[in-house]
């Protein structure tokens, strides 16, 4: 895919945000996974930070990110600011360049809605900002992965995981940085949400129709991650074996769900990271 730059267009939108936020960085990403390319084509206009409008009149959802989403507590007339920052530099950098669109093979390409499915490049020249990390180096998104959506993953990751330590954007915010699996009151309070969760697995527990990672000795009150029996070929040959996590520190992405106690299904190896291998 070669080497794909971060221009500094974000910086101003997180800055208009948090005036405490860290700079992006500014050096190249090498993305090994492996897409193909579409087509080049243009945007006319910008729905929300996953969506562009094409002059074309189709659409394109941002595969691989999830940008805030206005709460429904949220009652001003103004934009809810980490979601409106998002959407402008989105805006801003893709404005007045063509763009690249490019799939991971296997992927779907389309929603139920008819949208583009899809991993964006702005063409400047020489030059390909590959939108996804350009947002999430800034701090303005988070990594999101589907067992249909994955193969960029990783590589998203460890872009955020530089955004993370440096607190930029939405690291910076307590609402949006990891859950300790220890505090189940705080899990609890974010049920129906996207979360991240850190800690270390007790015990792994495996029945015919599921797989268990349990964070303390009651499960019916505890964090869990389940995984159930048809997802687990999915992790066959990964770099995660869910045998061996037992004592392993982990981070887990999902929605949180209550299931004796909250809970996050996880379908996918992506949606969980090694912490003690991360900045190896």
């Amino acid at each position: 895919m070669g080497t794909v730059r971060f221009s500094p267009i974000a910086v101003l939108a997180v800055k208009a945000w948090c005036l405490g936020c860290m700079t992006v960085a500014t050096a190249p990403v090498h993305a090994a996974c492996k897409t193909t390319s579409h087509k080049l084509v243009r945007v006319s206009g910008v729905a929300d930070a996953q969506t562009l409008h094409l002059e074309d009149g189709s659409e394109v959802r941002l595969v691989g990110v999830l940008p805030p989403q206005t709460p429904r507590w949220w009652k001003k007339p103004a934009p809810w600011p980490p979601a409106d920052a998002a959407r402008r530099a989105l805006a801003a950098l893709t404005k007045s360049h063509p763009l690249e669109l490019r799939f991971a093979e296997g992927e779907e390409r389309r929603d139920r809605h008819n949208r583009i499915l899809a991993h964006v490049f702005v063409m400047r020249g020489e030059e390909r900002i590959w939108v996804q990390a350009h947002l999430v180096s800034a701090g303005l998104a988070r990594v999101v992965s589907f067992s249909r959506h994955r193969a960029c993953a990783r590589d998203l990751q460890r872009v955020e995981e530089r955004a993370r330590a440096n607190s930029v954007g939405l690291w910076s915010k307590e609402q949006f940085t990891a859950i300790s699996a220890a505090d189940t009151d705080a899990l609890s309070k974010r049920r129906f949400s996207f979360q991240l969760v850190e800690g270390t697995v007790r015990s792994v527990a495996t029945t015919p129709k599921w797989t268990f990672l349990n964070f303390d000795d009651d499960w019916r009150r505890d964090f869990t991650i389940a995984i159930a029996a048809k997802n687990r070929r999915m992790f066959r040959g990964s770099d995660v074996n869910l045998e061996a996590l037992e004592g392993k520190a982990i981070r887990a992405r999902g929605w949180l769900e209550n299931w004796n106690g909250p809970a996050i299904k996880v379908t996918h190896p992506e949606q969980i990271e090694l912490l003690e291998s991360e900045n190896k």
